[in-house]
């Protein structure tokens, strides 16, 4: 998820201070789309044995092939992709904008008994100085998509690439888009959001903003606002940042129909 308005740590023991606040986000109402009863009930959403079927070993065996030990989570919602990585031996540092959020995350930790080092930080505050540099960044759950405007989304992956050690790789994915404004939305339920008590549809939708719509069994519905950005155009925004863009997935697969698959994922490398 992107960061909020709201930068602090979360543990101050494993985590830089960082309260000084960057702007990198036009909607001032970010963190109210995770509010505390959606997040609450974001693992309900997601399923995370389901996911963790869906996904295998794809993203660890990327790493892995890269060479990569230390991980930067930069959008980790509730923490799922924190919690496989560091239990297939990763180093791992998570990070979510959203207080909400990192509060369900570093519940999940606790509860697996996992010690994750975790911050509540807004992406455009990330220093080096402070966080050390890293092998891999991850931005994952087409969290990138909450920042509006381009020059700011290029800024950030500029923030994305001062982290990663030389030769880092960055795995930034997103909500097929292409696919969605042709009017060929689709939402499997193979891979990511892979509960049964809820549906995902879409609100409003045109060029400049993307709206789904989380329904569950008992009536409760929330939204979340995005930017539709293009797989292409996100992949010439990293360019931009200086990254070289090696490969694009769609769920998971190097070849794929770029008019059917739910999610792309990127990868690219300093």
């Amino acid at each position: 998820m992107f960061p909020s308005n709201a930068s602090s740590p979360v543990n101050s023991a494993d985590c830089p201070d960082l309260s000084s606040v960057g702007q990198a986000v036009a909607p001032a109402a970010y963190t109210e789309q995770y509010n505390a009863d959606f997040v609450s009930r974001w693992d309900e959403l997601i399923d995370w044995n389901k996911r963790a079927e869906g996904e295998g070993t794809f993203f660890s065996q990327l790493l892995l092939q890269a060479g990569a030990c230390r991980i930067f989570d930069a959008s980790c919602g509730s923490g799922f992709h924190s919690v496989q990585l560091r239990r297939a031996g990763f180093d791992v540092t998570a990070c979510d904008g959203s207080p909400t959020m990192v509060r369900q995350a570093k519940a999940n930790f606790a509860s697996r008994g996992l010690d994750i080092p975790t911050l509540c930080c807004d992406w455009n505050d990330l220093d080096p100085r402070q966080l050390g540099t890293f092998d891999a960044v991850l931005c994952l759950g087409s969290s990138l998509c909450h920042v509006f405007e381009e020059a700011e989304r290029i800024a950030v992956l500029k923030r994305f690439r001062r982290l990663l050690n030389p030769g880092g790789v960055l795995l930034v994915d997103q909500r097929n888009f292409q696919a969605i404004l042709a009017g060929q939305f689709s939402s499997s339920g193979r891979y990511y959001y892979c509960g049964k008590t809820a549906k995902v549809t879409l609100g409003e939708l045109h060029e400049s903003l993307c709206e789904f719509v989380y329904t569950f069994a008992d009536g409760a519905s929330y939204r979340l606002r995005v930017f539709p950005i293009l797989p292409g155009r996100l992949r010439g925004e990293m360019r931009a940042a200086r990254f070289v863009v090696k490969q694009s997935y769609g769920d998971f697969k190097s070849v794929y129909d770029p008019m059917a698959a739910d999610f792309i994922i990127h990868q690219a490398h300093v």
